[in-house]
């Protein structure tokens, strides 16, 4: 008796979770329908993007023919974000210093 009452049980688990799984499928797929729909301040948005992207394309043709000044603007900017000195530049002035010393040049 209690084998028979068991299997039932069982069988009425499997069939629920059967059941459950294939509820949550619909649920689930109904659900990337809501996001393919935008709303005009989205559009608007992605409009404004491309935009920006066509504008610095253009920028960065303009650059491209005035590469030297882009690299002055670009070294005058880091060196206003980097104050100090570092290692390289320290020891490129000190080799400097040491080939005019060596050469008489000061």
């Amino acid at each position: 008796m209690q084998q028979v009452l068991a299997t039932f049980l069982r069988k009425v688990l499997v069939i629920l979770l059967v059941c459950f799984i294939s509820i949550s499928s619909f649920a689930i797929s109904s659900q990337p329908s809501f996001a393919a729909t935008s709303t005009m301040q989205e559009m608007d948005s992605q409009s404004q993007s491309v935009s920006d992207r066509e504008q610095a394309y253009e920028e960065q043709l303009e650059a491209e023919k005035n590469l030297n000044k882009v690299f002055a603007k670009n070294v005058k900017e880091y060196k206003k974000e980097n104050p100090d000195e570092n290692i390289i530049e320290k020891a490129v002035e000190g080799v400097e210093k040491l080939a005019d010393k060596v050469t008489g040049k000061k």
